[in-house]
């Protein structure tokens, strides 16, 4: 593929064009939040992978679903050269 019109282009948490594949999980996240809403169990999910393969942007596409939603949300950092002793 052209480098130029590559469409992926990781980037520490940049929004790609299209956001292709996650539906599925996003229906997950949705409908625990929903449950955690109603005072309901739910599993929780765990979002591991190397670094540039849309963990961050999958994360903020979350949120703002979950703010669209009503629920109020925050977001922290950690990085990984931090240590508190």
């Amino acid at each position: 593929m052209n480098p130029v019109t590559n469409p992926f282009a990781p980037g520490a948490g940049s929004q790609p064009p299209e956001l292709a594949g996650r539906d599925e999980l996003r229906e997950t996240i949705r409908i625990a939040l929903e449950r955690i809403r109603r005072g309901m169990p739910t599993k929780s999910v765990l979002l591991v992978g190397l670094r540039g393969v849309g963990k961050t942007v999958l994360l903020d596409r979350m949120r703002d679903d979950a703010e669209a939603a009503g629920i109020h949300t925050m977001r922290i950092e950690a990085p990984e050269s931090r240590a508190d002793t």
